[in-house]
Parts: C-alpha cells; sequence; structure tokens
C-alpha cells in the first residue's frame, strides 16, 4: 500500500470531531441501492461544517451552510457505500494484519507513538475501534481502486522528467553566495566630514579592485572588519544570516561581480561575490521516486473520480430529506 493511500487527516476528517453535536431527531437521510442512510449518520460525517452551521443566527444563511454541510457528507457516504459493495462483490476486504500495517504506516509518518495517537484520536472524538473501522473503510476503497484501475496507471520516465523540469520550484534549495568583505569603520558620532573621508577611502579601495588587484589580499591590508585575517572570507551565506541591506547588496551580484559601497551598521562595506549555488537542491535522480509516487497518486485520484462516476451511474440513490433534494 502507497504510504499516500492512508493520510491521517483524510481518516479523522471522515469521522466526527471532538465537541458538541447538534440535537438530532434520526430519520432516514437517504437509500443508496435500499441501504439506510440515517439522519445522525449525515450530521456525524458533516462534524465541524454542521456545528458551525447550527452557530449561525436562524435564517436562509444557516439554512443554506446546514444544506451544504448535509450534501456534502452525504455523498462522501454514497462514495463509501458503493465502495464497500464492490469490495464485497470482489472480495477485496482487508483484512486484520493489512489494517494493523496501516496503522503503523499512519503512526511512522505522523511521527506518532502510541499515546501520541491516542491524543491526536482523542481531539477527534474518536476511540480506537472506530479509528480502526475508519481505516479498514479507506483501505477496501484502497483494493478496490487497486483493481480497477491498476492496469490504467502508468507513469513513464518521460513523465517524470517532464514533470521535474517544469516544477522547478518543489525540488530547489536555497539561494547562497560566498563572499569576501571589506569593511571601513565610520567613527561614532562622525561628522560630514569624516564620512566623507571614510566614503572617499572605501572609493579608492574599490578602485584598486577594478584594477584587478586580489580582494583577499587588499581586504587583509586595509579591512578593519573581523574576516581581514581571512582576506575578508565570509564564506557560504544564506539569505537572514546578515543585515538586510548587505544580504540585499550581496545577493544582487553575480559571481566575481563587486558591489557599491554599502552604508549598514558602524561603518561602510564592499563585497565580492565568488560563487552562487542552491544548496539542498534535488537532482533528478533523487526526485524521481517521489515525483513517481505523486503522479501514480495523482492518477489514481483521477480514476477514483471515475469509477465512483461509473458505479453512481449502475446505483439506484435516492435522497429523502428536502436539504438533499435541492
Amino acid at each position: 500500500m502507497t504510504s499516500a493511500a492512508l493520510p491521517l487527516l483524510a481518516l479523522l476528517a471522515a469521522a466526527p470531531a471532538a465537541g458538541p453535536s447538534p440535537q438530532i431527531v434520526d430519520r432516514v437521510a437517504g437509500l443508496v441501492n435500499g441501504e439506510v442512510i440515517t439522519l445522525s449518520e449525515l450530521a456525524e460525517r458533516a462534524g465541524p461544517a454542521l456545528l458551525k452551521a447550527e452557530q449561525l443566527s436562524p435564517g436562509p444563511e444557516r439554512d443554506q451552510a446546514q444544506s451544504a454541510a448535509l450534501k456534502r457528507a452525504f455523498e462522501d457516504v454514497i462514495a463509501e457505500r458503493l465502495l464497500q459493495s464492490k469490495a464485497a462483490e470482489l472480495q477485496l476486504e482487508a483484512t486484520e494484519q493489512q489494517i494493523d500495517e496501516a496503522v503503523e504506516d499512519i503512526k511512522k509518518r505522523n511521527n506518532f507513538d502510541e499515546p501520541a495517537l491516542d491524543r491526536a484520536l482523542k481531539e477527534q472524538g474518536l476511540d480506537r475501534a472506530t479509528f480502526r473501522a475508519n481505516v479498514k473503510r479507506e483501505y477496501d476503497a484502497f483494493l478496490v481502486l487497486q483493481y480497477q484501475v491498476r492496469a490504467k496507471v502508468k507513469v513513464s520516465d518521460d513523465d517524470l522528467r517532464n514533470y521535474y523540469q517544469s516544477h522547478p520550484q518543489e525540488f530547489g534549495g536555497e539561494d547562497e553566495v560566498k563572499v569576501r568583505h571589506i569593511f571601513l569603520p565610520v567613527p561614532d558620532n562622525a561628522t560630514k566630514a569624516q564620512e566623507a573621508k571614510v566614503q572617499e577611502q572605501m572609493t579608492r579601495v574599490l578602485q584598486r579592485l577594478k584594477t584587478g588587484e586580489d580582494f583577499a589580499a587588499v581586504a587583509r591590508e586595509v579591512s578593519k572588519g573581523p574576516s581581514a585575517a581571512e582576506g575578508g572570507d565570509l564564506g557560504w551565506l544564506r539569505r537572514g544570516t546578515i543585515e538586510k541591506a548587505l544580504e540585499d547588496a550581496a545577493f544582487a551580484l553575480k559571481a566575481g561581480e563587486l558591489s557599491k559601497p554599502v552604508r549598514a551598521g558602524p561603518g561602510l562595506h564592499v563585497f565580492k561575490v565568488e560563487e552562487r549555488r542552491v544548496a539542498g537542491e534535488k537532482s533528478f535522480e533523487d526526485a524521481k521516486e517521489e515525483i513517481r509516487a505523486h503522479l501514480v497518486d495523482q492518477q489514481a485520484g483521477t480514476y477514483r473520480t471515475q469509477l465512483i462516476a461509473e458505479l453512481r451511474r449502475d446505483a439506484l440513490i435516492e435522497p429523502k430529506l428536502p436539504e438533499l433534494q435541492k
């Protein structure tokens, strides 16, 4: 079973949320192939959406919100019943061992130990038995989907590479620049003449660098910054690690470029970017199995929608509540 097949939040969202439920006078809400769906079942399935609607002031807005919540719940229950019926027809019901494995997978992917899982379930108003029933229902649906569409789901190497190339933002890392730096301090409470003198000194430094003098050598000679002994080497910098004005100046440069003098903090700064890179960027080889899982799940989701639509065409669905018939 794929790791994305039974996401914890999806399982919990299908169950009643913690907190008081609206008072329901139970009755038949609808029928699916003659099987009764009760109003209380829809109220439980609607969960927070129905509770939110109940808190609105009486009137058309509340009526519409209640109706919308019940309709969504009715559609969810229809899909569940149809998939359950198909699972029974195909004799594809999940075993206890498969349910145990799915629960362990959910715990692993959410970094839950047993107490943490119990806390998460309690927050959603679930006990273990109800949770396992939800897992079984989702697993049964997964088995039906796997049986019905496994031959249709196909992901080629070209599909993987096309996705990688068209979604660079998903696999890129963080911009970094390798920087050297020269710093000349401006005296505290400096006069305009003193500031001008430091500015003139930095202008001469910049002229030396532009004529080809080695940045590291010049930094060792004139810089008053803490990195002067290392030729002004600040190493690799990421955004958020230095003052914003200095960061903007450094990250605006291409490899080999010099900045203009930047006034920030207690003095003037000049940068040279020696290299640029994207740290943490995933190669295609590193990313392709992640892409494959995503594309398979994407296709499976599409086929699930198609399968439910096919099952609905052959089903007798009878909404009984006025709210479901609008």
